[in-house]
């Protein structure tokens, strides 16, 4: 008697099987592209953030020396009118 294992191949199966796999990987390689895709905005919203921030900081520093040049200048005037010419 022949103790051999017969091995049965199914078309239908088999290509379902395949189809299967490219679904798969292309849900694999769309995930892993979706995902670097996020974390690449993510860093240039933050960048963004830090420029917009700095930049913020020196208008601040430069309205306050304004201030102070302002209020340096009221006190001259005063000064002026209080003691004269």
């Amino acid at each position: 008697m022949n103790n051999e294992k017969m091995k049965f191949y199914d078309k239908k199966l088999t290509k379902k099987s395949e189809d299967i796999n490219k679904i798969i990987w292309i849900l694999v390689i769309f995930t892993i592209g979706f995902a670097i895709g996020c974390l690449a905005m993510h860093l240039e919203s933050k960048q963004h953030t830090m420029e917009l921030e700095n930049s913020i900081g020196e208008k601040e520093n430069k309205i306050f020396e304004q201030y102070v040049e302002l209020d340096s200048l009221k006190e001259t005037i005063y000064m002026y009118e209080v003691y004269g010419k």
